[in-house]
């Protein structure tokens, strides 16, 4: 026996010739990678907790939340207050006439309340508007009583 005849014949790799390419390597397996591993706290820490931390928008979120509350409050309160709920009556703004020329009192009394008296009538504007007598001049603006017609 000869010792080549033991000896194991590698065969030298072809060079590439432009056919067909050598295989590649194997690429080495990634492991994938993990989470952190969980520590656990001692019983003390995992109680305790961290402050609240807010972030700008919600910051903003909190004070938009909060003045709209405070101004709902505000319009709910000056609402009751001045009566502009929706069942109230509201009194009439008071109608104010400038006195023509040629004009009385009892004319101007009869035609504001033609089915009532015109002298209580004329009482009413006198009493209303604070005048020294029944006398009136041209110009003159009388704020005139409410109507009995329109209660």
């Amino acid at each position: 026996m000869s010792t080549t005849a033991l000896a194991p014949s590698f065969a030298a790799p072809a060079p590439f010739a432009g056919g067909a390419r050598p295989a590649r390597r194997p690429r080495p397996v990634r492991r994938p990678r993990c989470a952190r591993p969980v520590v656990e706290r001692p019983a003390e820490r995992a109680t305790a907790r961290r402050p609240l931390r807010l972030t700008r928008r919600g910051r903003l979120l909190v004070t938009c939340t909060a003045a709209t509350a405070l101004t709902s409050a505000v319009v709910a309160v000056t609402g009751a207050f001045t009566g502009a709920s929706a069942g109230v009556d509201r009194a009439p703004a008071p109608v104010v006439v400038t006195v023509a020329p040629g004009q009385t009192l009892s004319s101007i009394a009869t035609q504001w309340a033609p089915t009532e008296d015109w002298r209580e009538v004329a009482g009413d504007i006198v009493d209303l508007n604070g005048l020294p007598s029944m006398t009136l001049e041209a110009g003159q603006r009388l704020t005139m009583p409410s109507r009995p017609d329109r209660h």
